[in-house]
């Protein structure tokens, strides 16, 4: 090789770690650096050259053949779908399932530092993110905590996140302790405890359970290697945390949702105090510290005194997009008063203003805090179980959404209903269910399993396995710390989320996919 061609080849792999380092900046921060990264790394592959190199490099890789064909099964979708326009949309969001296993098979592999410079690219872009997060909590630029931050959806936001903390501490508990061990430690915690910052349940409940799987192997690990006493003390450390959290939550559990007294169900009066009769429709189901929702309503006089103290009409939404009427009369009932005037007239500014602001229970002061988080996915269950409106509860609503999927791919089992097709077959379902959700609410699966079998049917669920299993195994990179923590939290995501369903998505699962089977 000339010394041309060698300063040629070395400005073409700069170029391409360029690329890659702001794709993994873009993640989190802009679908634009996304794109023009993509564009970026296309056009300097072509101009690189060597195709026939190039493509027998990817002919004979296996786990890229495999990785690429999983896209292609979409395409073969679109042959026996009836709306093309959707099919060519979601082909279009799903492209880098394409692209970058293809483009990073056929590129050269980077070495250690080219690897922890885009990987502290990606973290260190997290970490501005996390910053611009806190500063719009501060000058309370957003209504819903999940919108924290601009760029990315919070579930996303929370899988990089958890992510970025596992690699962070991989890299401190792998090496010979210093003071650069010290700030990445600390630099953990700090991402970890955003997690807690953005109420994000998923992000949280992924890292106890990743923790819990990697504390218990290297306990394994540490006895096999007859270090006894700190196999031992990791796995008492795990059996405390496991009994600690669940002591938690069933204090938690008893202390906002006792079983009602029995006299909580009985009426004893039928008027108020101002003669009108108390409404105990359907619309008022639920319990509220112990104390029944629907008892003692009356609507009217509800109606007349809150438009009165408030600025937002009885009949409108709160600020976290619930009915303010729904919300007054959950708040009235955490408080044990009846929801009439008299017990209206008990609320003070700050009571008001928490109503306002979507608070449905005096026992929280903030909508933005991981304890009142948590009260509403208790809320969300409970309130499922007694036959309530799902519309708007994100855990709840799932259900609906996966039975909506198992209904179409008992009906479409063997390929599905096509790529393009998705759409419409979930509009029919949730009309053939009577469901109760709203119309805004009647979203597809939420678990990427179930959108599989949906569009591809039986088939196209075994293939994603066989793509999630095979490619890792073949390149025994399954075995490798880095690579096993981004495997699990993908397969995890899964279950709740439609992860390959949005370019963000389908982009982070693809780049990390390909960086760490043929990049690392």
């Amino acid at each position: 090789m000339s010394n041309t061609d060698e300063v040629r080849q070395k400005v073409h792999h700069w170029i391409f770690i360029a690329a890659i380092s702001f794709l993994a900046i873009g993640l989190s921060t802009s679908k634009v650096f996304i794109s023009i990264a993509e564009l970026v790394l296309g056009l300097n592959w072509i101009a690189e050259g060597n195709y026939t190199a190039k493509w027998k490099r990817f002919t004979s890789n296996k786990p890229a053949l495999v990785l690429c064909s999983f896209y292609i099964m979409h395409l073969l979708g679109l042959i026996y779908s009836t709306d093309f326009s959707f099919g060519v949309e979601d082909i279009r969001v799903k492209i880098p399932l394409l692209i970058l296993p293809f483009m990073f098979c056929t590129s050269d592999a980077l070495n250690e530092k080219e690897r922890n410079l885009v990987l502290g690219l990606y973290t260190g872009a997290l970490t501005v993110v996390s910053f611009i997060g806190l500063y719009r909590i501060k000058h309370h630029l957003f209504i819903d905590i999940h919108q924290i931050v601009p760029y990315v959806s919070s579930i996303r936001l929370a899988l990089m996140m958890v992510l970025s903390i596992l690699l962070l501490l991989g890299y401190v508990f792998s090496r010979k302790w210093s003071w650069i061990s010290w700030v990445l430690l600390v630099w953990a915690l700090w991402l970890f405890a955003f997690l807690f910052i953005m109420e994000s349940l998923t992000g949280i409940v992924m890292m106890g359970i990743l923790g819990l799987i990697l504390v218990v192997y290297f306990a394994f690990k540490e006895i096999k290697q007859k270090r006894f006493l700190v196999g031992i003390s990791l796995i008492l450390f795990i059996g405390l945390a496991v009994i600690g959290s669940a002591s938690y939550l069933l204090h938690f559990y008893h202390k906002y949702f006792p079983v009602p007294d029995k006299s909580e169900y009985i009426m004893t009066d039928i008027f108020s105090a101002k003669g009108l009769p108390y409404y105990t429709g359907p619309a008022f189901e639920g319990v509220e510290n112990g104390h029944v929702v629907k008892r003692y309503v009356s609507p009217g006089e509800l109606s007349d005194i809150w438009n009165k103290r408030s600025k937002m009409p009885y009949d409108s939404l709160d600020k976290k997009g619930n009915g303010i009427q729904f919300t007054l009369v959950r708040y009235l009932t955490s408080m044990n008063l009846r929801k009439d005037s008299i017990g209206i007239s008990k609320l003070t500014a700050n009571d008001i203003k928490a109503i306002e602001n979507g608070i449905p229970n005096y026992n929280f002061t903030s909508a933005s805090s991981m304890e009142f988080r948590l009260y509403q996915a208790f809320w969300e269950v409970q309130d499922y179980r007694q036959g309530g409106n799902l519309s708007g509860h994100s855990i709840t609503q799932r259900i609906e959404f996966w039975k909506a999927a198992v209904g179409i791919i008992k009906q479409h089992w063997l390929i599905g209903v096509g790529t393009g097709d998705v759409k419409k077959a979930f509009a029919a379902q949730y009309e053939a269910m009577h469901t109760n959700l709203s119309m805004g609410f009647r979203l597809r699966s939420h678990n990427e399993y179930l959108e599989i079998g949906v569009a591809s049917g039986i088939i196209g669920v075994i293939w994603l396995l066989f793509s999630l299993i095979y490619p890792a195994v073949k390149t025994r990179k399954l075995y490798t710390y880095a690579y096993f923590v981004f495997w699990a939290i993908f397969v995890m995501s899964m279950f709740s989320e439609d992860t390959l369903e949005t370019q963000a998505g389908a982009t982070f699962y693809a780049f990390f996919n390909s960086f760490f089977l043929f990049l690392a």
